[in-house]
């Protein structure tokens, strides 16, 4: 097995592990339903799901564009690695040495079509992006009532 099928298989595996939207509201569901009663809230089954719930709707779409975010800044990195350290050289070779020359025609197919795969994660970001702006709800930052047992530890502490 080559070293490219290897990682090809060890990336198929991370894909799969991936918890897909339902199962990442699941996993906040457990965690918030722990943390409620690490904190003494009480809240009733109902009210926790609807609470992870909305936690994970109100984060996933701006999750998503950071993925799109972190493609777009690799692929930035990619072509200016091409211009940088693949055509700057080959083209100034190309000058002297004729089969560089005939070389440079795929090195820049080759910048090309990363510049290509940069343009359309970029595209992708401003289009999500502009509707994940328009529907986004304003940040209304709730503090929540502690229970009455933790302030009295909290004065007693301080």
């Amino acid at each position: 097995m080559s070293r490219d099928t290897k990682i090809e298989e060890e990336a198929r595996q991370v894909k799969a592990a991936l918890p897909g939207y339902l199962a990442v509201r699941d996993l906040a569901t457990a965690a918030l339903t722990t943390m409620a009663d690490d904190l003494g809230l009480d809240l009733g089954d109902r009210d926790r799901r609807d609470l992870a719930y909305a936690v994970v709707d109100a984060i996933d779409k701006a999750v998503e564009l950071r993925g799109i975010a972190f493609a777009c800044s690799v692929a930035d990195m990619e072509v200016a690695a091409n211009e940088r350290y693949l055509l700057t050289p080959a083209r100034e070779k190309a000058k002297t040495d004729p089969e560089t020359r005939n070389v440079l025609g795929h090195l820049e197919q080759h910048a090309q079509g990363a510049e290509k795969v940069r343009n359309e994660l970029t595209e992708r970001l401003a289009r999500v992006g502009r509707e994940w702006l328009a529907k986004r709800p304003a940040a209304a930052i709730v503090p929540l009532a502690v229970p009455a047992e933790a302030r009295t530890e909290a004065k007693a502490a301080a």
